[in-house]
């Protein structure tokens, strides 16, 4: 896409988000898309019920998702790593069926079009702030849309469900948020249901110490929440010019405690489990909510 940046230097200012949109538009044309998907079925890494899970998948992506840069194989990768640790968590917690699937913030689908081939008789609602989002994921993926609510405790569906997942949201909320959001999903999921989301980790840590991720956060946040978490299980840091949403890091323990208020027992942990990055928790229902 070098020819994209030259544009930039020729033409106005005004012009460059049209260019960006070009530019998201042409690395996300479906026979680029589809073509990653077919070399990374090649990759010999894969297990045999991976790689019919990957065949099965939609290989479209919408321009607007934001998890995609052009890199089709890391993409699909992180969707793979994601029904792992789900595959790992149902070994943990044996589900007597799976009917009823949340994926809440779904995104334009990077989780859910595994979840759709892996629970084929499942239905599935798709839950995010991000509306076109939402409508991506129920157009591609045949799931009910939900436009969901920044405030969790103001927020119900209405119905509860055998499996929620929950990929890298508690990772952006303060200890605030993330209490309100435990409950949400308590108060969501069925008496033998299980909640699996990810955190902010030990991982983390190593890769902010090191500067080999970019997080979003002012540089001089780095150290204090690193330490807060240190000392307290928990540290958390705004997005530059946002108030209650940045990056949080979480311990097991700090975890655990939080999930007991609301009434959830823990029934799966593995440490950077999701893409070797966030840690990946599997929780029930411990008493009625």
């Amino acid at each position: 896409m070098d020819y994209i940046h030259k544009l930039k230097r020729l033409l106005p200012r005004g012009l460059h988000p049209h260019l960006g949109a070009v530019r998201r538009r042409l690395r996300s044309l479906p026979a680029r898309t589809r073509r990653q998907k077919e070399q990374l079925l090649e990759n010999t890494g894969l297990q045999p019920q991976e790689r019919e899970l990957l065949r099965q998948v939609k290989s479209e992506i919408s321009p607007g998702d934001g998890m995609y840069v052009g890199d089709g194989a890391h993409y699909f990768k992180v969707g793979l790593s994601a029904i792992r640790c789900i595959e790992e968590a149902l070994d943990a917690a044996p589900l007597p069926f799976v009917k009823q699937v949340l994926d809440l913030p779904c995104g334009h689908g990077r989780v859910l079009r595994f979840l759709n081939r892996r629970f084929p008789e499942a239905k599935f609602t798709a839950s995010d702030l991000d509306r076109k989002g939402v409508d991506f994921c129920a157009r591609h993926f045949c799931a009910e849309p939900v436009y969901s609510d920044p405030n969790p405790d103001r927020f119900s569906l209405g119905r509860r469900f055998d499996l929620i997942w929950c990929g890298s949201l508690v990772t952006h909320l303060n200890d605030r948020g993330i209490r309100s959001l435990l409950a949400f999903f308590a108060r969501h999921l069925k008496p033998d249901g299980l909640l699996i989301f990810t955190t902010h980790g030990e991982r983390v840590i190593q890769l902010m110490q090191n500067q080999e991720f970019e997080y979003g956060i002012a540089a001089e946040s780095v150290a204090p929440i690193i330490e807060a978490y240190r000392k307290e299980g928990f540290g958390f840091a705004d997005y530059p010019g946002a108030s209650a949403y940045g990056v949080s890091l979480t311990s097991p323990e700090w975890i655990r405690r939080a999930a007991a208020v609301s009434g959830l027992g823990e029934v799966y942990f593995r440490a950077h489990g999701w893409d070797d990055h966030q840690d990946v928790y599997g929780f029930t229902l411990v008493e009625a909510v």
